[in-house]
């Protein structure tokens, strides 16, 4: 019965060895895989930032801007129906002044607000590279963990083996 059990151990044994391998190799496919997989999500990030930033550029900038003159213009027409001339010093004149700084003001903002949005989306894939690199390290020190479980295993069987005489499964 106790050669029954020892020799159950030892296959158990052998079969943790080779456990540990298949481990090891399914670690460093997972961390593959998941630095894989945040490479694409950083690409997209990217993507999207590069198409934020072209969208602002071509459409929504020019019809802010276009949309100021609008208003500018109409503000324009208004001061010259109230009969108030329009002239350097007059109230209409610093009006108009004061309304194309706080356009301008706005337009500023817009431009850094854009700016913002497109750094931080950049900064959001380069997090995700980071964070793909970190998931492939753990799934190289993790099959490094388990290769030193094998080998441990296997050391243990040969040093028994060897002080046995003969091959010890145990």
């Amino acid at each position: 019965m106790d050669l029954i059990n020892q020799t159950i151990t030892g296959w158990q044994k052998f079969m943790s060895f080779i456990g540990n391998i298949a481990a090891a190799q399914t670690a460093k496919t997972i961390g593959r895989y998941n630095e894989k997989l945040a490479y694409e999500q950083a690409q997209y990030e990217r993507k999207k930032a590069a198409v934020r930033e072209k969208v602002f550029n071509t459409i929504e900038r020019p019809r802010f801007v276009k949309q100021q003159a609008a208003q500018y213009s109409n503000f324009f027409v208004n001061a010259l129906r109230t009969g108030a001339e329009f002239r350097e010093g007059t109230t209409p004149f610093l009006v108009g002044i004061e309304n194309k700084n706080n356009q301008m003001l706005d337009l500023a903002l817009a431009d850094y607000n854009n700016e913002v949005l497109v750094n931080d989306q950049i900064n959001q894939s380069l997090l995700l590279e980071a964070k793909g690199r970190g998931e492939r390290l753990k799934g190289d020190l993790t099959a490094r963990t388990e290769m030193f479980k094998a080998a441990g295993s296997l050391l243990t069987m040969g040093y028994k083996s060897n002080q046995a005489g003969s091959l010890v499964i145990v």
